[in-house]
């Protein structure tokens, strides 16, 4: 087991610098210089990861953080029916929750109401049952989030928090990362999709609003329409994209451990449908 992921050193993750780290792990990433350590990480980075570089556009990336950001070849990712897949990963849990109710990510619970509303004022209602996906952005994939649907970019809602990792290991040993760390609360037409910032650099980047615009307590009005698979955002590094979703949407949702790709289909349509979200969204 890799030091970083061990039980011990996770517990001790808390009593960590995170907005320290964070910055000490944005100089690096950001660095141009000098270009051979810069091209030794990026290959070490791939070979150890064992990234399939095919789908992405060709380098050479002037920093880390440009590999990791790097994007897609044209076709690389087509849109599959109805509810896609925002980004590349795997789904960590699936299933339904109401407002008093609770999500469950490796037997852990989270709370719906603080993973939304954090310490704030509620401003979304939830009723009844809620059906949910999380997925979290694994460190081989493509980093950014994109439209999962055709809709209007409502509001953002920021969450203030830490930045603990999100790997299987840290779900097992830490409680409630997605309750604590940062994140940003997107209503996306009758979806409601949380950003949740992770670990080491940590930043979540909108692509309609630079985020000296909407970090601040209050939600930030943005009404952008876009159409599925239009890029929304990303993340400085990896990190999760959990999904409330409507009643509208009818279909079973895929299993924890299924490898999903941007703009795969994220609902089986020929399946027995399971129990709908009945929520309605009010900011």
């Amino acid at each position: 087991m890799s030091p970083h992921r061990h039980p011990a050193f996770l517990r001790l993750y808390r009593f960590l610098p995170h907005r320290l780290l964070n910055a000490a792990m944005g100089a690096i990433g950001s660095a141009r210089w000098p270009r051979f350590a810069i091209d030794y990480a990026i290959r070490e980075w791939v070979r150890r990861e064992q990234i399939d570089l095919t789908d992405f556009e060709d380098g050479p990336w002037p920093s880390l953080e440009a590999f990791f950001l790097r994007g897609l070849r044209a076709g690389a990712r087509p849109l599959g029916e109805g509810l896609v897949s925002p980004a590349d990963g795997v789904v960590v849990s699936s299933g339904i929750c109401d407002a008093g109710t609770i999500l469950q990510v490796k037997g852990k619970p989270i709370s719906v109401d603080r993973l939304v509303h954090g310490a704030s004022p509620a401003t979304i209602e939830l009723r009844g049952f809620a059906r949910y996906v999380t997925i979290f952005l694994t460190p081989r994939g493509y980093h950014h989030v994109h439209a999962p649907l055709d809709g209007v970019l409502h509001d953002v809602r920021w969450i203030p928090g830490r930045f603990f990792p999100q790997n299987e290991d840290a779900l097992q040993h830490l409680d409630a990362i997605y309750e604590r760390n940062e994140r940003a609360v997107l209503r996306f037409g009758e979806l409601v999709m949380v950003m949740v910032g992770a670990s080491l650099i940590g930043g979540i980047h909108l692509r309609d609003a630079p985020r000296e615009r909407w970090v601040k307590r209050a939600p930030t009005t943005l009404d952008v329409a876009h159409e599925k698979g239009e890029p929304l955002g990303h993340f400085s590094f990896g990190s999760t994209v959990v999904m409330l979703l409507p009643p509208t949407l009818r279909g079973a949702l895929p299993e924890p451990g299924t490898v999903v790709q941007l703009g795969s289909a994220l609902l089986d349509n020929a399946a027995p449908n399971g129990p709908d979200m009945r929520a309605v969204t009010r900011w």
